[in-house]
């Protein structure tokens, strides 16, 4: 695969990927790159948990500009950095996509206050630090764009979800809320959530005998015999969101979850 995708949609795009060396935000880094974007992938570690080459390879492989920046999202001097880096290389920042998280299943009475802490401080604390810190140079931009990475369990629970389920429906008041005080500057906040993915992260729920059989009763969309999603299916959703077809779509929080939280 080489150069821009089909279209070159988000072509020249600064676009800041938090959380983006492994699954859903590494796919999203690079159907952002195949479409033209200049993709910062900012996370903890560089190799992808999944396997494979680090994401910044992976888009050099295909003839696309990228650069990894290793960064805390919940330790704000590290975001400010990751910040000042796309603006250093690329010279300002038009598409920020937080994307950071990790996997918590626990009962309340496992959870400890760390465990609560550590899963606010990625999730909600790090999207907040990297929208507030993205800002200023995303209000520079012809068309700026953030999309936040929620949950169908932003929406909905099951036991031992107390910490993840929280943290992710707090990003959905954080993204109505920016797109409430941003709207009138041109900046578009939507968030995607998705539901059982097959990534590393939702391993738990799709690996096992036990969690395929709960996924393929509360599923009802089958595509053949098909009913989880894959990155991808994430990511094109994402491209969509950061381009100019979604320039009157803000404050949404889009389920990609087949079918999961139909009432």
């Amino acid at each position: 695969m080489r150069g821009y995708g089909l279209t070159g949609r988000l072509k020249g795009k600064v676009s800041v990927i938090a959380g983006g060396s492994s699954g859903i935000g590494r796919a999203i880094a690079l159907e952002y790159a195949k479409e033209g974007a200049r993709v910062v992938i900012g996370d903890i570690r560089e190799e992808p948990s999944e396997g494979g080459l680090p994401t910044e390879n992976e888009i050099r492989r295909i003839n696309g500009r990228a650069l990894f920046v290793r960064a805390d999202v919940s330790k704000e001097e590290s975001v400010k950095e990751l910040a000042r880096s796309a603006v250093r290389e690329y010279g300002g920042i038009d598409v920020l996509v937080n994307s950071a998280g990790i996997p918590m299943k626990k009962s309340l009475a496992e959870t400890t206050a760390e465990d609560f802490d550590t899963m606010h401080g990625v999730t909600v604390r790090g999207a907040f630090l990297a929208a507030k810190h993205c800002m200023p140079y995303l209000l520079k931009s012809g068309n700026p764009k953030i999309i936040n990475i929620a949950s169908n369990f932003s929406f909905t629970a099951l036991p031992g979800m107390s910490a993840y389920a929280s943290a992710k429906a707090a990003v959905i008041g954080l993204t109505k809320s920016l797109a409430l005080e941003f709207g009138q500057q041109g900046v578009n906040v939507n968030a995607i959530c998705p539901g059982a993915t097959k990534t590393e992260m939702s391993r738990p729920f799709w690996g096992t005998d036990e969690g395929l059989d709960l996924l393929r009763a509360r599923t009802p969309l089958r595509k053949g015999e098909r009913f989880i999603a894959y990155p991808d299916d994430v990511a094109k959703l994402a491209v969509f969101l950061a381009s100019e077809d979604s320039d009157m779509i803000t404050g949404e929080s889009i389920l990609i979850d087949s079918g999961w939280n139909v009432p």
